[in-house]
Parts: structure tokens; sequence; C-alpha cells
């Protein structure tokens, strides 16, 4: 793929195990997510690290929130250990870093701007949650015009079905793009022929309870 970047989403210490907000097999998804960065850089790829990071006086941009949230649960706390990205995918010089504090990596950032300046028109995505971040950061990119290239093995939430329905959402509406699994990722990274699951049609997967499974595993 030409014109591409790699955006990894929220890839934060606060999701490891034990943390406040852990996600089901972040040491995978950290692993796949290093080899898909270690990939981009050898092409010359940019890699963009949207880092979830709130200061004091920006809390107020989330009022409701603050009347219910105790300090074991406030995440993105900037300047704390949880908010640092992970060492595993630590970023480099030469990567960009977005600070949001926001869901999406798009909201009030220049991440549009810096997008544009580099003629990006690919944006290959890993990071958490699924269906949080990830998927407000995916459509904002989608109805901004970007093709979004999801890597499903390296993107997770907090359950496996919260990770699961989280993709078939944005599945049915990644209109340009598709999802990708790991080998293939790595394949259109490095400017390789690759295959995957491709949207063709708006909402193709009007999923229930008993579908779930089978459907994600058929993307």
């Amino acid at each position: 793929m030409n014109r591409t970047a790699l955006l990894v989403i929220d890839l934060q210490n606060e999701y490891r195990p034990g943390a406040a907000w852990p996600v089901i097999g972040y040491d995978a998804v950290l692993a796949n997510a290093a080899r898909l960065i270690a990939e981009a850089r050898a092409a010359g790829i940019t890699v963009i690290h949207a880092q979830a990071w709130v200061k004091p006086e920006e809390r107020a941009g989330y009022a409701r929130q603050e009347e219910i949230l105790t300090e074991e649960f406030r995440s993105a706390v900037a300047g704390s250990e949880g908010a640092d990205i992970c060492t595993e995918v630590a970023a480099l010089p030469g990567d960009i870093v977005i600070h949001k504090h926001w869901p999406s990596a798009f909201r009030r950032t220049d991440l549009s701007q810096r997008l544009a300046d580099l003629k990006i028109e690919n944006l290959v995505v890993t990071g958490v949650l699924t269906d949080s971040c990830v998927t407000e950061s995916v459509f904002d990119a989608v109805y901004q015009g970007f093709r979004v290239w999801l890597v499903k093995d390296a993107c997770g939430s907090m359950s496996e079905a919260m990770h699961r329905t989280g993709m078939l959402d944005m599945a049915n509406r990644l209109y340009g793009g598709g999802i990708l699994r790991m080998p293939e990722a790595l394949k259109a990274l490095a400017g390789q022929s690759f295959d995957g699951w491709r949207c063709t049609r708006p909402v193709e997967f009007v999923y229930t309870l008993e579908t779930v499974d089978s459907l994600y595993e058929a993307l």
C-alpha cells in the first residue's frame, strides 16, 4: 500500500494485568503491535502513537464523568506511569506522538493535519480498547476519507466479547478498508500483496449473541 501510516492507539501501562483497566491478552497485543511497528520502520512507514494524556486543567471536558469518578479509576493522567507508553512499543525518534484527551485520536488534536501533510491515504491500526478509543478513532478516520486496515490480533479490550463485538461494529462501516490478520498486515506494511476481509457493503454483519464468534472468526 502506498501513502500508508501505522496508527498505534493507547498502548499504555494502565491496560496491563493488575492495572485499573486490564486488557485480555494484552501481552499478545503488545507483541503483535511491536512486530507491526518494527516492520513499518523497516519499510520507512510513519509510526504514529496516539497516547491518552489528560492534564488536570482538561478534566472539565469530562464533567459528567468527574461526578462519579474515584481516583482508582482515573485514567490517562498526564505524567503518570500508567499513562506512559509501554516499553515494548515505545516511541523512537522519527515516530509521531499525539497526545489526546478524548477517545478519538482525531478530536482536538493535529492528527488530521499531520496525515494531510504526509499525504497519507491508508491507516493500519493497532491498539486498545477495541470498543472504545479504537472505534472512535477508526470511525473518525473513515469519515475523513482514510482507508482503515484494522489488525484484528493486534487490538484488544477488557473482555473477548467486548473486543469481538467492537471489531464487528467497525467492520460494518469500514468503508474503503478492511480487517487483516498479522501475517497479512506484515505483508501490507512491507509493500507486498496481501489478503484480508474487505468492506463491500454497509452493515454486512447483523450479528446475534449466538453468531458473534463465528462471524468474528470469519474476518
